[in-house]
């Protein structure tokens, strides 16, 4: 693995998004000795399936982000870095998710939800804010993470045999890192990080089998 350097994983079918998600990660401040590398995936049959294409590359440190989140924070990498490099045993980073991950498995139903993100949505920005414990003063340990931002220092497989679509690969893969010893977490942030550029359009039915396969395996019990 190259210690010196960051890959980011950005599934893309939109070019215009890409783009301007592409400019920003050229924007960020670079830590001295170290190098970036961006690796866009297209026609996704899956997050899981084009997340594993990059388990190949030697970059130790992997940015896993959708192609409509814009990182805002210009020293996002130096923070990363330094939060991953002060707590060798945090093998996940995200900037939303839950302190515990409810039984319907939904994180954002959790009563415990952490982070902050600033998501533009048809009727304008809305800055949202969580709860933010600062065990540490860098990140609060949390069950699951939100996909529009994973930062990784350790590869794990993601799950491309349970999850197909574009649904969950990212709760699920919070609990692999559990599973094989890693702690996750979610930054503390003075000010949002990202700007997610969410869209509208939402495939229920695919997402509500998602969750019951998510569920079933993870939860170890009937889903609800």
């Amino acid at each position: 693995m190259d210690a010196h350097s960051f890959l980011f994983v950005v599934c893309v079918n939109d070019e215009s998004l890409y783009s301007q998600c592409k400019n920003h990660i050229l924007q960020l401040t670079v830590p001295p000795s170290h190098s970036v590398d961006i690796m866009p995936v297209y026609d996704s049959e899956s997050m899981t399936s084009s997340y594993n294409k990059a388990l190949k590359h030697p970059a130790k440190y992997k940015i896993y982000l959708h192609q409509d989140t814009f990182i805002i924070h210009q020293h996002f990498l130096r923070d990363m870095l330094h939060i991953f490099q002060s707590h060798r045993e945090l093998g996940l980073l995200g900037v939303a998710g839950c302190k515990t991950l409810p039984p319907n498995g939904i994180w954002w139903e959790s009563g415990h939800r952490l982070g902050k993100v600033i998501e533009y949505r048809v009727n304008g920005y809305r800055p949202l804010e969580f709860e933010n414990s600062e065990e540490n003063g860098l990140f609060t340990h949390a069950d699951a993470i939100d996909g529009l931002l994973m930062a990784a220092q350790y590869d794990v497989e993601w799950r491309e045999d349970l999850f197909r679509g574009f649904h969950f690969y990212d709760t699920s893969q919070s609990l692999e890192f559990q599973k094989h010893g890693y702690q996750v977490g979610v930054a503390c942030q003075k000010e949002p990080w990202c700007l997610h550029f969410c869209g509208d359009s939402f495939d229920a039915a695919a997402y509500e089998a998602d969750r019951q396969t998510f569920v079933k395996h993870y939860m170890g019990k009937p889903s609800c």
